[in-house]
């Protein structure tokens, strides 16, 4: 079945449709049609060349055809297309495939998201963390030189979304602040932070370049996150933690108008399906509209400190519940669940120093490889070509770990409410 079979579809008597793409929308062409990229929801799609050739008739002032309609309707309810008459957008659940893909997951050759150090700096000590290996031996001699180093890696890496992460990126805001303008001339930029810092002085930034702001939380209880995520104590004052500092950090992008997401990572300790519900149900309450699920990855710290942490396969099954029990009530938000444990070298990460990096597929360490002056963008490409798992990476951001819900027929997709829709 198609994936646009659950989305809306016009009606014989609807009035002319006009459209163009949503702002900031990203596109890249691929030999199966296309990828573009949603800021406002961070949520990237495939498209088959159907639609991919009714996007590029947009923006023309003319009517859509009547043999684009239905499509230019499904990619508007998506936010990849504004329309007038408006189309109102829809919750997406499932794989985020719009048109016909016999073979699933389409692979790719090219990174679809780059994800670059502003610091090794970071005032959490989670018990999980995927990059430990690429901070712990960083951070006594970061120097401000290196993030000359990550800016021209990154530019030479063809990915259409940058992520600022580390690290804190709060930790160094003047670093988070340089690195989102680099990253904006030809990415869309996304900041990954825990809310532990002063982010109120990145809105002006955020806002300039149609950022979009990625905050981890991992339980809706306050003493199970701050135990999954634990902060030295002279990082905050008394009383703090990063339930609060997320919670806050939520509320204040909301309040700017920024668009903001929520990511969890999945562990034995927080998997239970009743306190990942209250999670959503207290996302939805703060106006998050996108929720990352990471199924825990048995790399950096967690390769090393497995107890109590790891979770198998029983785990997606939890989260395919939580998906299909979410469609069933029609709730305004997209869930992204990543099986990253499946294929732990699915991501592209430039190191605080500028170098790319990529985790080994067996666990273990990261393969490092310094990145030369000439030919940068060949030898970013060979490197990913070589160690990345392409099957594995288009799954990640087009949410292969899932189905279509639901698979009995269309008019079950959630109108989000007016304050998150385009």
């Amino acid at each position: 079945m198609p994936a646009t079979d659950s989305l809306p579809r016009a009606a014989d008597n609807d009035p002319p449709l006009r459209g163009g793409r949503a702002r900031a929308v990203r596109l890249r062409t691929e030999r199966f049609g296309s990828i573009v990229y949603v800021p406002e929801r961070d949520h990237f799609y495939a498209l088959d060349r159907e639609h991919t050739i009714a996007l590029s008739r947009l923006g023309t002032g003319r009517p859509v055809p009547a043999y684009d309609r239905d499509l230019v309707v499904a990619m508007a309810s998506a936010g990849i297309c504004r329309t007038d008459p408006p189309t109102p957008q829809r919750a997406f659940y499932g794989r985020s495939l719009l048109g016909s893909f016999a073979g699933g997951i389409p692979p790719v050759r090219k990174p679809m998201v780059v994800n670059c150090f502003a610091t090794a700096q970071c005032p959490l000590r989670c018990g999980y963390c995927h990059a430990d290996d690429l901070m712990a031996s960083y951070r006594e001699e970061e120097r401000p030189e290196w993030l000359d180093e990550v800016i021209r890696v990154a530019a030479a890496t063809p990915a259409m979304v940058g992520v600022v992460t580390g690290g804190e990126p709060l930790a160094r805001p003047d670093n988070a602040e340089r690195l989102l303008t680099a990253l904006a001339r030809d990415k869309a930029v996304v900041l990954d932070t825990s809310g532990v810092g002063d982010l109120r002085r990145l809105v002006p930034t955020l806002r300039r370049h149609d950022a979009h702001v990625r905050f981890s939380l991992d339980s809706a209880q306050a003493s199970v996150n701050d135990r999954l995520r634990p902060i030295h104590r002279r990082s905050l004052p008394p009383g703090s933690g990063s339930f609060r500092a997320a919670t806050d950090g939520i509320r204040l992008a909301v309040s700017e108008g920024l668009a903001c997401s929520v990511q969890t990572v999945v562990t034995a300790r927080n998997c239970d399906p009743a306190g990942l519900a209250e999670l959503r149900d207290r996302l939805l309450s703060a106006g998050v509209r996108t929720w990352a699920l990471h199924v825990v990855v048995p790399a950096g710290k967690a390769a090393r400190n497995a107890r109590g942490l790891l979770v198998g396969d029983d785990a997606v099954t939890t989260l395919t519940g939580l998906v299909a029990e979410t469609a069933a009530q029609r709730l305004p938000i997209d869930i992204r669940v990543t099986s990253t444990h499946r294929a732990p070298n699915s991501t592209v990460l430039i190191s605080a120093r500028g170098e790319l990096a990529i985790q080994q597929p067996e666990g273990g360490g990261k393969e490092i490889a310094p990145v030369p002056r000439i030919m940068a963008r060949r030898s970013v490409l060979r490197h990913f070509r070589r160690f990345v798992d392409p099957g594995g990476h288009a799954s990640r951001y087009l949410n292969g770990t899932l189905d279509l819900y639901p698979a009995a027929g269309p008019g079950v997709t959630a109108v989000l409410p007016a304050a998150a829709a385009v």
